[in-house]
């Protein structure tokens, strides 16, 4: 029998399986407060470095303030443009009031004058409704909707008569818009 032979552990008794063995069987119940210990000891030495990765689990974060899309600054430069205020001071008071809702679900109702602005951009650049950029914070059915309801009511005719009272650049945007609108509503 070669030394080797003598000195091989049978299956499954090899050293590392001995000393785990031997460890359950002699286990103390201070080694589980010596590893909190270790463990906090990490999480200190974490912090002192600044390392911001690591983290407490049992401490959360407060949550981020919401972010602005990418081109949200360009969007409201592009609102500005299209509905300045001298111009939404005319529209405003012709728009009629939203409805009263009973509680429940469902979404809040978008701002009129987001709605207004979306739509002239959809008036003014010729583009399909399927077309208008998300970032404008309206979607497309709501747009589509809302131009719809105001052409029933008849707001671009109203708005028509305002223009027409007006001799400022803004009621000069406006009847070009208002062209615009009476082309997508079929010859309101």
């Amino acid at each position: 029998m070669t030394d080797y032979a003598r000195t091989a552990q049978p299956f499954g008794r090899t050293v590392g399986a001995e000393i785990a063995r031997q460890a359950q069987q002699h286990a103390h119940p201070a080694v589980a407060p010596r590893r909190d210990e270790a463990a906090l000891a990490t999480l200190l030495r974490a912090r002192q470095r600044g390392d911001a990765q690591r983290q407490e689990p049992w401490v959360r974060r407060a949550p981020e303030p919401p972010r602005k899309p990418p081109h949200a600054d360009v969007v409201e430069q592009l609102a500005a443009r299209l509905v300045p205020p001298s111009l939404w001071a005319m529209v405003e008071p012709l728009i009629p009031p939203a409805k009263v809702r009973r509680q429940g679900g469902g979404r809040g109702r978008v701002s009129d004058r987001a709605l207004f602005t979306a739509i002239v951009f959809v008036l003014s650049s010729g583009c399909a409704w399927r077309h208008l950029p998300a970032t404008f914070g309206v979607t497309v059915p709501t747009a589509h909707r809302r131009f719809q309801e105001w052409t029933d009511i008849g707001l671009w005719l109203r708005l028509r008569r305002v223009a027409a009272e007006n001799d400022s650049p803004e009621a000069e945007w406006l009847r070009l818009l208002l062209d615009a609108a009476e082309r997508r509503a079929g010859g309101v």
